[in-house]
């Protein structure tokens, strides 16, 4: 695997201790039952486990321009309340989060293959705590972030997000690595995401709360929204990946439209 490059060479060696732990994990995961999603589900349960992250979240983002702010779908995620999970979906539409996404998507590109990159080596604290996005991430209670992308060639990226509470001590080199290692050795596919950047950024936050569940009343009153308005963002929502219901949309997204099928 390509070891992120941001690391220094001497970052902390993988104990035997992690090592047997990462082929625990892996051993696992390989004779594991089940659908695509629980084995993600296992994979990033296991990981957060292992390195001490208190939540996590899977996605993915299609291609976008250069220069254009990456738009996530995020179809995972684990340790995070409903009211957390809102604040988090606002804190990454934020525009500052969208640079700092960004530079992660340039150096994946650069690199052509798998990176891993601390919250740090991407914004220092500093650049961090003065963002206007930085009050959203303190709502949904995050401060250190790991995030580990790869590509998904033609179509995007795939990213993994692992998280700590606010005032918890950052994430360290060891444990990206922990994370590079373990992800770098498993594909588990990815959903459909190529017409999400043709969303407005309001809806796309209103897409990845329905995904996960949400009901109307329930969207209006994480987002501060009137229930007309979600109820229009709904319908555009459902209009652009042409379904009729929350089901039918959880389904597309997850298993495409079949038109990869022959």
């Amino acid at each position: 695997p390509i070891l992120p490059s941001a690391m220094p060479h001497r970052a902390p060696p993988i104990t035997e201790k992690d090592f047997r732990a990462v082929v625990h994990i892996l051993a696992d995961l390989a004779s594991m039952d089940g659908s695509s999603t629980d084995k993600r589900n296992h994979l990033m349960g296991e990981i957060s486990a292992l390195i001490g992250a208190d939540s996590w979240i899977w996605g993915a983002a299609p291609l976008t321009e250069p220069g254009n702010s990456p738009a996530y779908l995020f179809q995972n995620s684990g340790g995070l309340t409903d009211t957390r999970l809102a604040s988090l979906l606002k804190a990454i539409e934020h525009p500052d989060s969208g640079a700092i996404t960004a530079r992660l998507a340039s150096e994946m590109i650069a690199a052509g293959n798998h990176i891993t990159r601390l919250r740090q080596d991407l914004i220092d604290d500093d650049g961090f705590s003065s963002s206007a996005a930085h009050p959203l991430w303190r709502e949904a209670d995050i401060g250190p972030i790991l995030f580990s992308v790869r590509p998904v060639f033609g179509r995007g990226a795939s990213i993994s997000g692992f998280c700590r509470t606010a005032n918890a001590p950052l994430f360290t080199t060891r444990e990206a690595r922990i994370v590079h290692v373990v992800l770098t050795e498993v594909a588990v596919p990815d959903g459909p995401t190529d017409d999400l950047p043709k969303l407005p950024p309001r809806c796309r936050v209103v897409l990845n709360e329905l995904i996960h569940g949400r009901s109307r009343k329930e969207i209006a009153t994480d987002l501060g929204l009137s229930i007309h308005t979600v109820n229009d963002y709904m319908k555009q929502i459902f209009r652009h990946f042409q379904v009729h219901s929350q089901i039918d949309l959880i389904t597309r997204l997850r298993f495409g439209d079949g038109h990869d099928r022959a």
